[in-house]
């Protein structure tokens, strides 16, 4: 009977032993602040940080928390897991509020953004919010269709498209639109112990080869490739409330076609979408040196986008959501724009890729898109200026889902689309990609 009861006594004095080294090595909560403040230019205007939103998202399990600024801008989260964040930060102000407090006449309600990538332990100290007042725009991308369609009944990349969209009040001419795809880190975790990294896990562009340029990060964005609408000037008008369809391929994608001996048939024709009546294509099997994919036709009465900056045979998406577009118009030679090499590279070569710096100023609208899994995301590739946030289809990469921008009110009976420079809060989704210019959320 005493050896039961001395087995008993040990094994009672295992499990808490146990239980308490358990205990021991479980990850402890944390307390996070962030102290939210306006940039240098609006930080003397008046304005009251107060009721700024701040949002964290875990990039390891996708959870999110939300938290509003007291008086002094300060946000406070508590019982935090220690991790890897995303964090965005966004004021609207409303229009009077924002005219009184500053003087500055506007009709429109004026957004502040702010974001960053941080990783938050219990020595994170208070991180600073720096927020930035986004551009408006009379131009913004309404409609991106990056995901295609089923690889295997569907069309797959081949019917990607994105629309651009007037949100002004008047007649504008697409002639001589510029959009650009630009570059960026697209690993879920960087080496931040390498020199070419910002603490962001994207790249640094001070340390490229040849920049000599402290803003490189801040004032600029950079194109893998940059496309031109052609016109004479006035060639292209676009009424207010009226947008532009620019495909991969201006083809009908529902029905059976034959290139190079070959036909293709889509097997499931209500999975993808006729774009044989867009308005411009990105047809490039006319210029020298390309070989264009077996799928990609042109269609003879859709013009094709002028190539400025080349990084593929085609006008390809990351279907992934690996992707940012941004448009701009300018006077400059955007051929004599300085090129340089991603901060990783060690040594310019004969084939060492290039990319546009493009200055942030030059630019009417951004989006960013991620991928659908949080915990696949990688780091935000523009600036909070341009967009604070991101978009992504829920059904993923060849889902026939597209993004859409949300209307923000119905003036005159013209549709002002929503244009707070912060895609997860202007965008949501169609089911089905829909080419047609009239639909809207």
């Amino acid at each position: 009977m005493k050896q039961i009861q001395l087995l008993f006594t040990i094994l009672t004095f295992s499990y808490m032993f146990s239980g308490c080294k358990k205990d021991k090595n479980e990850v402890q909560p944390v307390s996070v602040t962030f102290q939210v403040k306006f940039d240098d230019k609006t930080s003397g205007l008046g304005l009251s940080p107060a009721k700024a939103e701040v949002t964290i998202t875990n990039q390891v399990n996708g959870q999110i928390n939300k938290a509003v600024a007291d008086e002094s801008g300060v946000v406070k989260f508590n019982s935090i897991i220690p991790g890897n964040y995303s964090v965005v930060s966004t004021l609207k102000i409303p229009a009077v509020d924002y005219s009184v407090a500053t003087g500055v006449m506007t009709t429109e309600d004026v957004v502040f953004n702010a974001n960053m990538n941080a990783g938050i332990n219990n020595t994170s100290g208070t991180l600073e919010l720096v927020m930035t007042a986004g551009r408006l725009g009379d131009w913004v991308i309404k409609q991106v269709y990056y995901g295609g369609s089923s690889a295997s009944d569907g069309a797959g990349i081949r019917d990607q498209f994105f629309e651009i969209y007037n949100n002004s009040s008047e007649v504008m001419y697409a002639d001589s639109l510029y959009f650009a795809l630009i570059i960026g880190v697209n690993n879920t975790t960087s080496d931040l112990s390498k020199p070419h990294f910002l603490p962001t896990g994207q790249f640094d562009w001070t340390k490229s080869i040849g920049m000599n340029n402290a803003k490189a990060n801040t004032d600029y964005v950079y194109a893998k490739a940059i496309h031109r609408i052609p016109g004479t000037g006035k060639q292209y008008p676009i009424q207010p409330g009226g947008s532009i369809i620019i495909a991969q391929s201006a083809m009908n994608h529902k029905a059976s076609f034959t290139s190079g001996g070959k036909q293709y048939t889509v097997k499931n024709p209500a999975l993808t979408i006729d774009l044989s009546k867009a308005d411009f294509e990105g047809y490039f099997g006319n210029i020298p040196g390309i070989n264009p994919l077996a799928t990609d036709l042109e269609n003879a009465d859709v013009p094709n986008i002028e190539v400025i900056h080349l990084d593929d045979r085609d006008l390809i998406l990351d279907t992934r959501g690996q992707e940012a577009i941004v448009i701009f118009k300018t006077k400059d030679d955007v051929t004599k724009f300085n090129k340089y090499p991603s901060p990783d590279v060690k040594a310019i070569t004969t084939t060492t890729e290039l990319f546009v710096q493009l200055p942030n100023s030059i630019i009417t609208d951004a989006v960013e898109m991620a991928q659908t899994v949080a915990t696949k995301r990688v780091p935000h590739r523009l600036p909070a200026a341009l967009d604070a946030g991101f978009t992504f289809v829920p059904g993923g990469s060849f889902s026939s889902q597209s993004v859409i921008r949300k209307t923000s009110k119905i003036a005159n009976g013209r549709r002002i689309l929503k244009d707070s420079n912060n895609s997860s809060e202007d965008f949501d989704y169609l089911p089905m990609a829909d080419p047609t210019k009239s639909v809207f959320k």
